[in-house]
């Protein structure tokens, strides 16, 4: 064996062993990184369907699509002091519960429709709810509402943004005689 082919096959190994655990990755890992929030994967789908219950596709994509349910999770992790995070997480987490209780139903299992029926109620049950749930739905709604208002998407497509005061402005013109009296 030669010298030169024992080092290629060498460098490939090594190659191989420093990129083969990124590409195996974790099939269930949550796709962003958030400083504060320990979250799982089954709690940020829980946070798309709910985003997709809120404003979800139709001719233009909904929240999920333009991932205002990430812009909530991270939100929520930067902006929220630790009682907010810890009253949002623990709302988060017995959402699903407490919304079955109602309904019957899971809300993971449920079709679209049967989502839309389960949020009519939920919202009409929420005074009756924990303070966690109260909290975690309206910072939710607040964030998920915003995250859509301010995506890429909306800006551009749907009412695009323009700075102001616009194309037509002309400083350098002088004034014509205006006959107008304010």
């Amino acid at each position: 064996m030669n010298r030169r082919l024992a080092l290629k096959q060498l460098g490939l190994v090594s190659a191989a062993a420093v990129l083969l655990p990124t590409c195996i990755g974790d099939p269930k890992k949550v796709t962003i990184a958030l400083n504060n929030l320990q979250i799982t994967s089954d709690e940020e789908i829980l946070l798309g369907d709910i985003a997709d219950v809120m404003i979800p596709a139709t001719k233009t994509p909904g929240a999920r699509a333009v991932g205002a349910h990430l812009f909530t999770l991270v939100m929520v992790d930067d902006c929220l002091p630790k009682e907010q995070q810890e009253k949002y997480l623990k709302g988060m987490r017995s959402f699903e519960k407490s919304l079955k209780n109602l309904t019957g139903k899971s809300f993971s299992d449920s079709s679209a429709e049967q989502r839309l029926l389960q949020f009519t109620l939920f919202e009409q049950k929420l005074e009756s709810l924990p303070v966690e749930i109260k909290t975690f739905y309206s910072t939710t709604k607040h964030y998920i509402t915003q995250g859509y208002l301010a995506s890429q998407y909306f800006m551009t497509e749907v009412k695009p943004y323009q700075l102001i005061p616009g194309p037509d402005f002309r400083g350098c013109v002088p004034v014509a005689n205006n006959k107008t009296v304010i």
